[in-house]
């Protein structure tokens, strides 16, 4: 009578020993993956951006990503994007806000935008800092928002905003908070949702893994591509957005992004337009920039796009946006397009700037 269950027994066994082998691998698989990604890239995103908190001597967090590029970027705890250049004690400082084109987490410290900038300046006898701030996803809202606390953190000699076509269109009205509404006067109220605010002081540690990280950034990516129903579905960020403005509304987004942004910052204020100038076509000029230049002619203040300049060096053979692991001309900016946007950020600037100017080292 015991014959059969001896049977089974000699069955059962070797299957339990195939199914714990075959789970072993998997598992030792899983974390030879994650033991080889950890040096190229970090789980946790980098800190959110908080002028009011940031010091020249903060602490400094690294962060290391292969998504676009490979690239090491360092951030100080409170969100700046720093540029691996030396600070000058009492030097100006000039503050660039912007989006994740700021962040620059696809370039080294000293190929963004505001590195490059301080050693242009440097060059010129103009020594100064850049603080840089950028903000994942943002929009003019998010540096309306931050005036204050940028002004009266550095007191900064000039403020530079770097824009795209999405910050002059629908996404300031209904994409990432902080949003704004436009007045019946022009002016600019400011949205902000409570329960989707994230303390920029707070540093999300590296305690989850990287695989998983990457591949929830791929899924996101994924995402963007299928149909609406399926982002609701999925609660992804690429669908973050509330109702759809009208194309009138819409239309008047330019001017008033421009009269807040230039009350916020004064005089000392340069709006960055960064064109999306691919491998071919880009001549003229999209109907967002053409709206946001002919603000800034009405409005005095001081704009200028790059247009022009991508187009007569791409004639060169540069492009200014992709990398060697994604599609070239699109995405973000490069390490060429990092340094296009700061010489043209000198042009303009520099004949603005002080020779000197005392400021205490924060």
């Amino acid at each position: 009578m015991l014959e059969p269950q001896a049977g089974r027994l000699k069955i059962v066994r070797p299957r339990l020993r195939l199914i714990l082998a075959t789970a072993g691998g998997m598992i030792a698989a899983l974390l030879f993956l994650e033991g080889a990604v950890r040096p190229l890239a970090t789980a946790s995103p980098p800190p959110v951006p908080d002028p009011k908190a940031d010091r020249l001597s903060a602490p400094i967090v690294t962060q290391r990503q292969i998504e676009e590029g490979i690239s090491t970027s360092s951030y100080s705890i409170a969100g700046a994007r720093l540029t691996g250049n030396e600070s000058i004690p009492n030097a100006p400082v000039v503050v660039i806000l912007g989006d994740s084109h700021v962040a620059g987490r696809e370039v080294g410290d000293r190929e963004t935008m505001g590195s490059w900038l301080e050693r242009i300046a440097r060059a010129n006898d103009k020594p100064i800092n850049v603080r840089q701030y950028g903000w994942r996803g943002a929009s003019p809202p998010q540096y309306l928002l931050s005036a204050k606390d940028v002004i009266d953190t550095w007191h900064p000699a000039h403020v530079v905003i770097v824009v795209g076509g999405d910050d002059v269109g629908a996404d300031p009205l209904n994409r990432h908070y902080p949003r704004m509404r436009i007045a019946a006067d022009g002016t600019v109220d400011i949205v902000t949702n409570p329960d989707r605010t994230v303390r920029s002081s707070q540093l999300v540690r590296s305690s989850q893994s990287s695989l998983v990280a990457l591949s929830r950034a791929r899924f996101e990516k994924m995402l963007q591509r299928t149909p609406r129903f399926v982002r609701y579905h999925f609660q992804s960020d690429a669908d973050d957005r509330g109702p759809t403005p009208a194309d009138g509304e819409v239309a008047k987004v330019p001017r008033a992004e421009v009269l807040a942004l230039s009350r916020a910052f004064g005089e000392s204020l340069t709006i960055v337009y960064t064109a999306a100038i691919r491998a071919t076509g880009g001549a003229s000029p999209d109907p967002e920039e053409v709206r946001l230049l002919s603000a800034c002619e009405e409005l005095r203040v001081h704009c200028i796009s790059t247009r022009a300049e991508m187009l007569a060096r791409r004639n060169a053979g540069e492009l200014f946006r992709g990398f060697s692991t994604t599609t070239l001309g699109i995405g973000h900016l490069n390490a060429a397009g990092h340094r296009l946007v700061a010489e043209e950020i000198w042009h303009e600037i520099r004949w603005r700037l002080p020779a000197t100017k005392q400021i205490a080292d924060r």
